[in-house]
């Protein structure tokens, strides 16, 4: 299991969340655009993915955010691109408990990767609607 201490950490989210790959300034809606905001702070996400053959093949983005919120989307993401919908659907089940309960066993931490930085966000439950975004949004995807 990916083991962080809290340097790398903090490390880790800072890098998403200053470097973003998949987050534009603009994106074109259209009828399969999702959204997403939080019900106590000001993160918001636009999002366009691409399914080709049940696979993810492309993520766009526009948000504001949080580094938690938006560190986890551009985690998220990397770890989604190029799965199926019924891996994507693992990956989100596995995300969702470890957030919720502070624990995850070693193989469903293989699952996350660098996701498994979140993993103590419950600590700060005003951090844990921050986290819960991405897995509101992309469980609307799969499920479409």
């Amino acid at each position: 299991m990916s083991s962080y201490n809290n340097q790398e950490r903090q490390q880790i989210i800072m890098d998403a969340y200053t470097k973003p790959q998949y987050k534009k300034d603009q994106i074109i809606q259209n009828k399969n655009t999702l959204s997403e905001h939080s019900t106590v702070c000001v993160d918001d996400i636009q999002m366009n993915l691409v399914f080709e053959n049940n696979v993810l093949k492309n993520v766009e983005y526009k948000a504001k955010g949080c580094a938690i919120f938006l560190a986890s989307v551009e985690l998220f993401i990397k770890q989604a691109l190029y799965k199926t919908k019924v891996e994507i659907n693992s990956i989100l089940d596995d995300y969702f408990e470890m957030i919720n309960t502070n624990q995850i066993d070693e193989q469903k931490a293989s699952n996350l990767d660098k996701l498994i930085v979140f993993k103590n966000v419950k600590v700060h439950l005003n951090r844990l609607e921050c986290a819960s975004i991405i897995y509101r949004i992309f469980k609307k995807a799969i499920n479409e």
